[in-house]
C-alpha cells in the first residue's frame, strides 16, 4: 500500500499534467466551445478571490479549492475529443520535460508568485483605503 505522501505526490503530478492539458486545450481549435467555457470558468475560479466557502472558515475554506479545482480540471480533460486530448497531452508532456525539471521547485515558484501577487493587490487596496 502506498504511503500518503506517495499518493499525494502522484495526485499532484497528475493534476499538474491535466491542468496543462486543459490550458493547451483552451487554445486548441478543435476544442468545443462548451469545454472552452468550462475550462475558462475553472481557471477564473482558481484565480478569483471569491470562493464558495471563504478561506477564513477553518479547513472547509481550503478544501473547496483543493477539491473543486482538480475535479473541474479532470472533468474538462475527460470530455475533450480524442484528437484534441492526444495533441494537448503530447504538448503538455513536451512542456513538462522542457521547463519543469524539479516539480517541487516549480510548485514553490508558483506559490511564491501567487503570494507576491496577493501581497501587491492587498498593498494597492490598502493604499486606496488610506487615500
Amino acid at each position: 500500500m502506498a504511503t500518503l505522501s506517495a499518493r499525494l505526490r502522484t495526485r499532484f503530478l497528475r493534476f499538474r499534467r491535466e491542468f496543462l492539458v486543459m490550458a493547451f486545450a483552451l487554445r486548441h481549435p478543435g476544442t468545443p466551445l462548451r469545454l472552452k467555457l468550462a475550462g475558462s470558468a475553472v481557471l477564473l475560479y482558481l484565480l478569483s478571490p471569491v470562493d464558495l466557502v471563504p478561506v477564513v472558515v477553518p479547513l472547509l475554506g481550503l478544501l473547496d479549492d483543493a477539491l473543486l479545482v482538480p475535479w473541474g480540471v479532470a472533468a474538462v480533460v475527460r470530455r475533450l475529443p480524442a484528437q484534441v486530448r492526444t495533441d494537448t497531452e503530447a504538448r503538455a508532456a513536451r512542456f513538462l520535460v522542457r521547463y519543469v525539471k524539479r516539480p517541487i521547485v516549480a510548485l514553490l515558484v508558483v506559490l511564491l508568485v501567487l503570494v507576491l501577487l496577493w501581497a501587491g493587490l492587498l498593498w494597492l487596496f490598502w493604499r486606496a483605503i488610506q487615500g
